[in-house]
């Protein structure tokens, strides 16, 4: 059975624990283990239920974070600083500071700035990036709150679920990504925010 996280210390020291951990977005309630740990990735497939090699997209505090972890250009910046922070997730060409488990075959890693009071909170106790997918395995409707997580993964010891004090969670749809490692962004997933280039 879950358990129940009261404490930003508690989210902290579970994913140093090498845990998953469910907690709220401004989309959906996510799932999050520490990126840089590869037993707790491979945890993260397990509870999904999901095929292995598939990189996660990860949060990031701000661009000064993602500069550690991504190459940035004055084109990126210039657009992040508009969508940033909110549902949008951007891929962009790795630094070699990301694990290999975190970065797809072509270089390239998923990355937001989430503009949830949680995620704000959250990267006052945390100074990396957390692993952000959806709350649901693999097939199954994204969990929409606190109870629908406990009931896919009631079965999971070692998960732990964060309550969504700051009423985040605003529906059922991921936050949408874009590659802008083309010469024109591309829209890879329709999600939370609508964007057209």
């Amino acid at each position: 059975m879950p358990t129940i996280l009261k404490h930003f210390e508690e989210f902290r020291d579970t994913l140093e624990r090498g845990w998953v951990v469910a907690y709220p977005t401004e989309t959906t309630y996510g799932l999050g283990v520490n990126p840089f740990n590869k037993d707790a990735v491979s945890l993260l497939d397990k509870v999904k239920n999901r095929s292995k090699g598939k990189p996660y997209l990860m949060l990031v505090k701000d661009m000064e974070m993602l500069e550690t972890y991504a190459e940035m250009s004055t084109r990126v910046r210039e657009l992040m600083s508009v969508l940033w922070p909110g549902p949008v997730s951007v891929v962009l060409k790795a630094k070699p500071k990301l694990p290999e488990w975190m970065i797809e075959k072509n270089g390239n890693a998923c990355f937001r700035v989430s503009s949830s009071k949680f995620a704000e909170k959250v990267f006052e106790y945390i100074d990396r990036p957390i692993v952000s997918t959806s709350a649901n395995p693999e097939g199954f409707p994204i969990a929409k709150d606190i109870s629908e997580v406990v009931s896919y993964f009631q079965s999971q010891e070692q998960l732990s679920v964060f309550p969504d004090i700051y009423e985040d969670v605003k529906g059922r749809l991921p936050s949408t990504i874009v590659d802008l490692t083309l010469d024109k962004p591309k829209v890879l997933r329709k999600g939370a925010f609508n964007i057209v280039f």
